[in-house]
């Protein structure tokens, strides 16, 4: 039974572990006329842990490629800085090394010992699992303004390979522009 019980808790968090979740929030200058931009081009990247991330040129190949497709599709055109983009793009990346614990709770039932069969129950223990959550901000800035006018927030758990990691960026990129350019609210 207790094997059983073991099994189904490893079960449970192998799921919790695997059904990664994107965490994606949105906000925005209310007051800007979102439909005047055309163009944007990058500024760069900032390491949010300093974790090392800005060492690797296909992390930020691979950011600038995703972001500006966004931008792209949303009609906007990627030029140079020295072209006076009606856009400034600055994202930040940031990995953490985290942990999580979780009770297994009390283990109840039937088991046998020396011979002879029991009831009872007793104290399942503890299982703890480590991770990383991830990081992205992206940041659109008016340069005339110096202001920030739209910045998402993506945080999710990562997953074991570059590859599934770079499929839930783009996941979580176009859930954060999937309403840019944003409406007024009135």
């Amino acid at each position: 039974m207790r094997r059983w019980l073991s099994g189904v808790v490893a079960i449970i968090v192998a799921c919790v572990v695997g059904c990664t979740s994107i965490d994606v929030k949105t906000d925005f200058d209310q007051t800007i006329d979102f439909s005047r931009f055309k163009t944007f081009a990058f500024t760069g990247i900032t390491d949010l842990n300093q974790g090392g991330v800005l060492d690797n040129s296909l992390v930020r190949h691979r950011l600038e490629t995703m972001i500006g497709r966004e931008l792209q599709q949303k009609g906007l055109t990627q030029a140079s800085l020295d072209q006076n983009p009606d856009l400034l793009v600055h994202y930040w990346v940031g990995v953490k090394h985290k942990q999580q614990v979780q009770s297994t709770g009390p283990a109840v039932g039937a088991y046998s010992w020396r011979g002879g069969y029991a009831w009872g129950a007793g104290y399942g223990g503890v299982t703890t699992y480590e991770y990383k959550e991830g990081t992205l901000i992206t940041d659109l800035v008016e340069p005339t303004k110096k202001g920030l006018v739209w910045r998402a927030t993506m945080v999710a758990d990562l997953e074991d390979s570059a590859k599934e990691n770079v499929a839930l960026t783009e996941k979580a990129l176009k859930k954060a522009f999937e309403n840019y350019p944003p409406s007024k609210t009135k």
